[in-house]
């Protein structure tokens, strides 16, 4: 279960700066807007698309998360 916290946090975190790019206001973010809700799905695709395009940049991706280590190894609190 943390894992899954974990992950969305990251997730959202590299999501939300292109939302408020893209017009949204921090303050005035509302989840339960059908336009919002449609617009962090299509960030959210183009973040995955992005973060699975190699190895290497998963890899990346997964080691700024912190659940693996540089060389490739679960850290601590993901064994």
């Amino acid at each position: 279960m943390a894992a899954r916290i974990t992950t969305t946090k990251v997730t959202a975190e590299r999501i939300l700066p292109s939302l408020i790019k893209n017009g949204y206001s921090a303050r005035k973010l509302d989840p339960r807007s059908p336009t919002f809700t449609r617009d962090f799905k299509r960030a959210a695709k183009a973040f995955t698309l992005k973060a699975t395009r190699s190895p290497e940049t998963a890899l990346a991706v997964l080691v700024e998360a912190g659940i693996y280590t540089r060389s490739g190894k679960l850290t601590k609190n993901y064994r």
